[in-house]
């Protein structure tokens, strides 16, 4: 069964995803998904919103330098905080995505934790059955459009 991954991303980082600017998300940990999984994009503070959803078009390895110098063009981000972000560390992880969907209408997290209280955004990811992300966007856009 597939599954959707639900990271958290800067807004600067976040918003270049949805305009298709950025394709690859980067990571210091491989998530658990394969291609054809998909990703849901939740913009952190101070959107503090889920701007839309992704597929999962394959998960790069690589050392940061093979990173950099295969696909700077399509990290959003410059070179400084590239290095900054791996430094120190042998590995970089990149989600590449495609099929990118902007939400209609974001889901904030006030609109979530009316529905859910106990529900925080994960710090960097974590993972949610299509099912469930289904069932609830289904009960939040029908609680939130009879408003």
């Amino acid at each position: 069964m597939s599954k959707f991954l639900f990271i958290s991303v800067k807004p600067e980082f976040s918003h270049k995803i949805i305009s298709k600017e950025k394709t690859i998300e980067l990571r210091k940990n491989r998530p658990n998904v394969k291609k054809g999984d998909h990703v849901l994009i939740y913009s952190t503070v101070p959107d503090k919103s889920i701007l839309g959803f992704a597929k999962i078009k394959r998960i790069i390895e690589l050392t940061p330098q093979e990173m950099w110098n295969l696909y700077s063009d399509k990290l959003g981000i410059d070179k400084e905080r590239f290095d900054e972000y791996y430094s120190g560390i042998s590995k970089s992880i990149g989600i590449e995505v495609s099929n990118v969907c902007k939400l209609h209408t974001q889901i904030n997290l006030d609109m979530i934790k009316s529905y859910f209280p106990k529900f925080s955004p994960p710090q960097t990811y974590k993972y949610i059955s299509n099912i469930t992300a289904l069932r609830t966007y289904k009960k939040l856009t029908l609680r939130f459009t009879s408003l």
